[in-house]
């Protein structure tokens, strides 16, 4: 196969990865909900980062935080424990539109990172996959054809 069908079928595959990854075609895959977006100043700008909550984390809280306010009850005594801290987990590429975020995100997990549902990141996977497919049909007729 020539350079130029393996560079499309390089293009094409990571356009493929990039729709399951954006659908959540065969990889695991939760709603989280209490979704908060903070924006973090970085050099250049600043960039949007967003946590949410998995069903079992908003039980988990939920329950830390009742056990809180009856600890806080009990905060003369000496030996209460402190609260735990809340857990959450990083979404990235949440899709918001500056001014609200979301309630409800479905995410999947790519590696140890959960990926929310985009339109616009399903949007970038086909613009790498359809070229691609092409450029791997194009460097295959060439081959046909003894160009390369």
């Amino acid at each position: 196969m020539g350079g130029t069908a393996t560079a499309g079928a390089i293009a094409g595959a990571i356009g493929v990865a990039v729709i399951c990854v954006g659908t959540g075609s065969f990889l695991e895959t939760r709603t989280f909900t209490r979704i908060e977006c903070t924006s973090v100043a970085v050099k250049g700008g600043s960039v949007r980062h967003c946590t949410g909550e998995s069903e079992e984390q908003a039980r988990a809280n939920d329950a830390a935080r009742r056990d809180g306010a009856r600890a806080a009850l009990r905060a003369h005594r000496d030996g209460v424990p402190a609260a735990e801290p809340r857990r959450r987990t990083r979404l990235m590429f949440v899709d918001r539109d500056g001014r609200r975020v979301p309630q409800r995100v479905t995410a999947s997990q790519m590696g140890g990172r959960w990926v929310a549902h985009s339109d616009a990141l399903v949007g970038f996977g086909l613009l790498l996959a359809i070229p691609g497919g092409a450029v791997v049909l194009w460097g295959g007729w060439r081959v046909l054809r003894g160009g390369e």
